[in-house]
């Protein structure tokens, strides 16, 4: 799913446009980036981290092992940009959860 585009204009204000869905493969990094920090914006709306799985959901991808490295990669990627930050650096890989790079705490503020 690409995520929304975001455009302001001091006279008009601002603009959000909303697309419809789209293939993974067919998206862009940065289209692919900017939709996994609004995914981690949304689950953290939610209560919740982000994590691999629920990653591989959103876009629509399957659990075999070639999707799971690639949004592995993606999430890695938005790490170091500071998209997202690790929510507990003690947990398994397996079980890791990221969380928008903007919020304060380690934890949803509900949880």
């Amino acid at each position: 799913m690409l995520p929304p585009h975001m455009q302001s204009d001091e006279e008009l204000g601002t603009r959000v446009t909303l697309y419809a869905g789209d293939a993974y493969a067919r998206m862009n990094k940065r289209d692919r980036l900017d939709a996994l920090y609004w995914h981690a914006c949304l689950c953290y709306a939610d209560g919740e981290g982000m994590g691999n799985q629920s990653l591989r959901n959103r876009f629509g991808m399957g659990d075999d092992q070639k999707s799971s490295l690639a949004m592995s990669r993606l999430i890695r990627e938005a790490c170091a940009m500071g998209l997202v930050k690790v929510e507990d650096a003690d947990a398994g890989m397996r079980n890791q959860r990221y969380l928008p790079g903007w919020s304060i705490r380690g934890r949803h503020p509900s949880a």
